[in-house]
């Protein structure tokens, strides 16, 4: 049986996300933000507040993990091994700098009110994406000075098979919500959740020893550490990839359902015509005004 689309649900299917168990979650969240814009228009306060929070926390931590990266790589008393060349360079970070920004001017373009909140949450995920990439570029670093090429690809394999499991896992559940859809283990999925779950246990196993046996020049206590460091990063990276997969995905998706059925989902949560769009939108747009 062909699996549908989680992007072609008519509207009554489309409001079975509202049921979701993260949407309820993250509605909460959702509300307190949408507070602050009214009419289309965010409130001063809110905009004051949004730069200095931006300035904090995506430049800021970012930039901090780039200070990291380059004393990292002068340290003369560093206990790990990390590679002659930086990953993580001022460069690299201002492109991701770029980038960012582009979506924030890109989003200027969402003008409709009940899509602000949606903007504005979009803009922290990326965040947190940019923020995990830019660690990943650091431990990258440190792995490549301090494992072989074969276990380096055995730990981004097992990463990205568990990164397939978990989207597997949020999609089967979205078209279950959305079209009552009955979902297989496949042949494939099996391996795959198969090797998330013992394949990590079984490579640090592996890594451990060969550290503990002195490969690496490094002392148990070291290896230990470094191990543990190693499952740290491993299970940043995974919880970031289930929050997008079970808390962004089901959230954004509602966001295009409302951006695709936008007077259904106005009459659904009773908003007149100036609540939904906001007076800034409907300036430009007055063709809504014959829905009121």
């Amino acid at each position: 049986m062909k699996k549908q689309s989680i992007f072609k649900a008519s509207f009554e299917e489309s409001l079975n996300l509202e049921d979701d168990g993260f949407v309820k979650l993250q509605q909460e969240q959702h509300d307190r933000t949408a507070k602050f814009f009214k009419n289309g228009y965010a409130s001063l306060w809110f905009r004051i507040r949004s730069l200095i929070l931006s300035l904090i926390f995506p430049v800021g931590f970012n930039f901090f993990l780039l200070i990291v990266s380059i004393e990292f790589h002068e340290s003369k008393t560093l206990t790990l091994p990390i590679a002659k060349h930086e990953s993580l360079t001022v460069n690299v970070f201002l492109i991701l700098v770029f980038i960012w920004f582009s979506f924030i001017v890109i989003g200027k373009w969402v003008k409709r009110a009940y899509l602000l909140p949606y903007r504005y949450q979009f803009h922290a995920f990326t965040f947190m994406v940019w923020f995990l990439l830019e660690m990943d570029l650091v431990v990258f670093d440190i792995l490549l000075a301090n494992l072989s090429t074969f276990e380096i690809i055995a730990i981004y394999g097992i990463m990205m098979i568990a990164t397939y499991m978990l989207f597997t896992i949020a999609l089967a559940g979205l078209r279950k919500l959305m079209y009552a859809e009955l979902s297989e283990d496949t042949f494939l999925y099996k391996i795959a959740k198969m090797i998330s779950l013992y394949g990590m246990a079984i490579l640090g196993i592996g890594i451990i020893i060969k550290h503990i046996l002195g490969i690496f020049s490094l002392d148990v206590s070291t290896s230990i550490k470094a191990f543990g460091f190693l499952l740290l990063w491993i299970f940043c990276n995974i919880v970031v990839v289930a929050i997008i997969a079970f808390i962004g995905l089901p959230y954004f998706l509602q966001a295009y359902y409302k951006w695709k059925y936008p007077e259904e989902y106005r009459e659904w949560e009773g908003k007149s015509v100036e609540e939904w769009y906001g007076k800034k939108y409907l300036k430009k747009h007055q063709e809504y005004l014959k829905h009121e």
